[in-house]
């Protein structure tokens, strides 16, 4: 009996051992199976990643609007339909040409012409008064005055009160006004200077009365004794005159070369015309200017 208990637990034992093996034999095939799959898997998601293969695509993302578009269209340009101006530096300026602005021999008119008229200037002009010539006109001048003080100091008195040029004048409404400086500037003031201050009261004048017609006079020549100082020099006062020409055309206004009834064949003014000062002259000069202009005027337009 002891015998036969001993026989079975060894068979009992051994059949443990037997079912043990298998389960672990079991095992291994299914861990080497499932570690066969799982490496061709993996071998297939590298070989995907190295060829740039991406299973799931992302999301689009809209494209934006560029700044400004890569090509555009431009429009063509528009032809102005403005005039071209006739003085490109001064647009306002009715003159073309430098001869435009030379006011030309013509008809004679009459005194009558001057009764509207303004003279406006330094000690040259102020002899009307002295002289009692052209006493139908206006004149506001004084003695010693230059382009470069004639806007700012006062030297006309008026009603006990002391007017600039430009303040006396602001009290009437010519229809003509008629400029004459630079005797007393020609000898000290430079060409440049003179041009730049002749220039500012010539924009203030036109502000002032924009409707009348202003005229601008040469620089009258001086003897041939006086000329002899190079300051005063009747080649240097044609050169001002040149500028002042130019000047004219600049801004529009006429210009008279009334120097041109005053010089003798030599360009001066005659010995006998200014024996004291070879500047200033007399009645019969006055007479010779004002025939001058009297041949020497725009005719308004009808």
């Amino acid at each position: 009996m002891a015998a036969q208990r001993v026989r079975r637990h060894r068979r009992r034992k051994s059949g443990n051992a037997i079912l043990f093996l298998v389960l672990l034999v079991v095992i291994a095939l299914i861990s080497f199976v499932g570690a066969s799959v799982w490496q061709k898997s993996s071998d297939k998601k590298k070989e995907e990643f190295s060829h740039g293969v991406v299973s799931s695509q992302p999301e689009a993302i809209p494209e934006q609007e560029p700044d400004e578009p890569s090509s555009q269209t431009e429009e063509p340009e528009q032809e102005s339909s403005l005039p071209e101006p006739s003085n490109p530096e001064n647009p306002d300026s009715p003159f073309t040409d430098l001869e435009d602005v030379v006011v030309p021999k013509g008809d004679w008119v009459k005194s009558e012409y001057f009764d509207d008229a303004m003279f406006v200037g330094d000690s040259i002009t102020y002899g009307m008064k002295v002289y009692n010539t052209m006493t139908n006109a206006t004149v506001v001048a004084h003695t010693g005055i230059n382009p470069q003080t004639i806007l700012n100091k006062a030297v006309i008195q008026e009603d006990g009160e002391m007017l600039t040029i430009l303040q006396a004048m602001n009290k009437h409404d010519p229809g003509k006004i008629y400029i004459m400086l630079g005797a007393n500037g020609v000898a000290f003031l430079a060409e440049e200077d003179m041009m730049k201050f002749y220039g500012e009261f010539i924009d203030a004048v036109a502000a002032q009365h924009p409707d009348a017609v202003i005229y601008v006079q040469s620089i009258l020549p001086v003897t041939a004794e006086k000329s002899e100082d190079e300051r005063y020099s009747n080649d240097r006062i044609d050169q001002y005159n040149i500028s002042l020409m130019n000047l004219c055309k600049e801004k529009g206004v006429y210009y008279l070369n009334v120097a041109e009834a005053f010089k003798d064949e030599q360009g001066n003014l005659p010995s006998e015309a200014s024996p004291k000062d070879g500047m200033h002259f007399g009645s019969t000069y006055y007479m010779k200017w004002f025939d001058y202009l009297k041949c020497h005027a725009v005719q308004p337009q009808e």
